[in-house]
């Protein structure tokens, strides 16, 4: 009778078979977790996520978050932010966004520098679209600073220096509307932009032309100063010649009445002592000089003479009054 033979697994071979196995396990549960993980996926909010299968050359999607979604282990998944996107063409402080300042040429040939922030979101259903005209996901830096700079230029073109400073309003809601026309109508952009919004944050023409500006307004607001002061100096004389000329008429026509009464009354008095009315007016004459010199001088004789003439004598400080 035969016998097969028995093979005897010591006990160094059992070791080295559990090693094996735990090494088999462990990479079944690895490669079950990377399957997994490549398999089972989640977007987060604002997120839109284009599938790009490059063995069935086919591009699904976009799965837009919060969510999950399964996809082979081969398939690409193309995170893309949707919600809310902006570009800033600006400087201030020495910091700078996106783009340095746009600076376009005024109709006047002066370069303006223009700050501008541009806001806008995607239409979710434009991504698959938008991820196959732009794979690198650059259409910001590709095609919308361009267009933002060429609406500008357009624009500022049309307006004058001092324009751009006076109409700065009317320019700016100008601007502000062809940027967001053409942003919506940019072919290669795919009409994928909405709510758009535009934020100019400054315009500034040259320094040199500023510095220019004030002198001219401080000048012409000297001119219209002196001007002013010129008509109130004018209307002030005008005030006071006509203040002097009226009471120079009313003193005269005082003196006119003052006159015309001292001249009745001389006739009156005349009439009723029995004298010539020329010889009593000579003597109130007289009289009334008298009257003024001795107010000023107050030594002196008065000798009336008979030829009608009157003669004044002074004295001197020795002799008696």
């Amino acid at each position: 009778m035969s016998e097969y033979p028995r093979i005897r697994i010591g006990i160094g071979s059992k070791t080295l078979l559990m090693r094996i196995a735990v090494i088999v396990v462990i990479a079944v549960i690895i490669g079950a977790a990377f399957i997994s993980l490549s398999i089972f996926r989640t977007v987060d909010v604002g997120y839109g996520v284009v599938l790009v299968d490059p063995i069935g050359k086919s591009i699904t999607g976009p799965v837009t978050g919060p969510s999950w979604y399964l996809k082979a282990p081969w398939v690409n998944d193309v995170p893309i932010y949707y919600a809310r996107d902006s570009i800033g063409m600006w400087r201030e402080d020495g910091i700078q966004g996106d783009f340095p300042p746009i600076q376009p040429i005024s109709s006047d040939g002066l370069r303006i520098e223009v700050d501008v922030l541009v806001r806008w979101s995607l239409d979710p259903s434009k991504l698959n679209a938008l991820y196959q005209a732009f794979p690198n996901l650059d259409w910001k830096d590709k095609t919308v600073s361009s267009v933002i700079r060429e609406v500008a230029r357009d624009v500022i073109g049309q307006y004058t220096a001092i324009q751009i400073i006076e109409e700065r309003a009317a320019m700016g809601q100008a601007l502000s509307n062809a940027i967001i026309t053409a942003l919506e109508t940019e072919d290669s952009l795919l009409n994928a932009l909405e709510n758009i919004e535009v934020d100019l944050r400054d315009v500034d023409p040259p320094v040199a032309f500023l510095v220019a500006i004030e002198n001219k307004l401080a000048a012409e607001q000297s001119k219209l100063q002196a001007e002013f002061e010129s008509e109130r100096i004018l209307t002030l004389a005008n005030a006071s010649a006509s203040q002097q000329i009226i009471a120079a008429e009313g003193e005269a026509s005082a003196r006119l009445i003052i006159a015309a009464g001292t001249a009745e009354s001389i006739s009156r008095i005349a009439e009723n002592v029995g004298m010539d009315m020329t010889e009593f007016a000579d003597l109130y004459l007289t009289l009334e000089a008298l009257k003024e010199i001795a107010k000023t001088t107050k030594n002196f004789v008065v000798i009336m003479g008979q030829d009608g003439l009157t003669y004044l004598v002074p004295l001197g400080p020795e002799q008696p009054q």
